[in-house]
């Protein structure tokens, strides 16, 4: 909220300081073409650390608070030590998407210390895909009004 108060401010000082309208969209369409760049750097660098990642067979413990986080992720078991996942869990539907009855076939990153689970996989990929066709089109868009 507090970020487009900020950008409402800014756009007004520019109007009165004399920015032209184009100028004033073409910098917000670059800000966020920036953010979704961003978006697709922290995709492409889960990508190569799940690449990165050896299979493992765990078992899904429990939804709890991340050790340095203020979400909930899921924590699996692998050869009896406990790990949490990458990105935090969904908030609905826990009970379909983790079942602590089944083993899941994992991605563990020992360097991170955390497990990339079948949830994560479809994130990062899919966050993958649609942040490249966003940075297409919003850089053709920018292109166009430059």
């Amino acid at each position: 909220m507090e970020v487009i108060l900020a950008l409402i401010v800014i756009i007004v000082l520019l109007s009165i300081l004399g920015v032209k309208g184009e100028m004033i969209v073409a910098g917000i369409i670059g800000l966020i073409c920036l953010g979704i760049l961003a978006m697709g750097l922290m995709f492409q660098y889960m990508c190569v650390r799940m690449v990165l990642a050896k299979k493992h067979k765990a078992s899904f413990l429990r939804i709890d608070q991340a050790p340095k986080g203020k979400f909930k992720v899921a924590y699996y078991s692998i050869e009896g030590q406990e790990y949490p996942c990458v990105f935090p869990s969904e908030m609905i539907l826990n009970d379909k998407m983790y079942r602590p009855d089944r083993s899941y076939t994992v991605l563990f990153s020992r360097r991170m210390g955390k497990v990339f689970d079948i949830w994560t996989i479809l994130t990062c990929v899919l966050g993958l895909i649609c942040s490249g066709i966003m940075c297409a089109g919003i850089v053709y868009l920018l292109m166009m009004v430059l």
